[in-house]
């Protein structure tokens, strides 16, 4: 699978250095840089990448709104971030704003190339140790009380879809969940947006968030 990448970031310097490193792989191609949401945006009017590589601090605008911005644009965009923020505040407000995943830049290339290819299938990453702060506020909200569900609420998601809602809970990607439910990846991406749509949620993370407040699914 052939995966386009933009890369938004204001140091050019970090920029160069991490389009060297991508375009070292075969599947990977940089079709676009910018420095801020402007000229991210600009760029996105050009072309339409698989995924948007992002930083957090940047002049202007916030990468954590530009990633708002780009979401609520181009829907089908995933955007990973990389940034030097350990901290699970900004992991719970990238995730809010539609980010697929939440890389620290430290991270090792491998790792970073196994992340841009999870993402481009619709899979999530979250760096380590954050990530098991993320399963511990899973964990908090299945204590909770659940969300009130109105009766009209009991079936906003038809059996099919808690199912692949159920799998995207345990991190599958729509390749593995075509695998599982043996259906096609295009029907599973189908599920997916309508799910998120039902859900009125903008990413599959809120998407489990949310099935885990209504019971729609379990996290184990």
């Amino acid at each position: 699978m052939a995966i386009d990448l933009v890369l938004v970031d204001d140091h050019k310097l970090f920029r160069k250095g991490l389009r060297r490193i991508l375009e070292l792989e075969s599947d990977f191609t940089v079709v676009g840089e910018a420095g801020n949401c402007e000229e991210a945006l600009a760029v996105l009017r050009q072309v339409t990448p698989d995924v948007v590589l992002m930083d957090i601090n940047m002049p202007g605008c916030s990468g954590i709104d530009t990633t708002r911005h780009i979401k609520s644009l181009y829907p089908e965009i995933s955007i990973l971030v990389l940034t030097i923020h350990d901290d699970t505040e900004y992991l719970f407000e990238v995730v809010r704003a539609g980010a697929a995943g939440y890389l620290l830049k430290d991270v090792e290339p491998l790792r970073l190339c196994e992340a841009i290819r999870t993402v481009a299938l619709g899979g999530a990453v979250v760096n380590p140790g954050l990530g098991d702060k993320l399963v511990q506020e899973f964990a908090r909200l299945v204590e909770q009380p659940a969300a009130t569900v109105l009766p009209s609420d009991t079936n906003i998601i038809s059996a099919r879809e808690q199912e692949v809602l159920q799998l995207m809970a345990r991190g599958y990607t729509n390749r593995e969940i075509a695998a599982q439910l043996f259906i096609s990846e295009k029907t599973v991406k189908n599920h997916v947006s309508n799910i998120l749509r039902k859900l009125d949620v903008s990413n599959r993370t809120q998407a489990v968030v949310k099935g885990v407040k209504l019971k729609l699914v379990t996290i184990s």
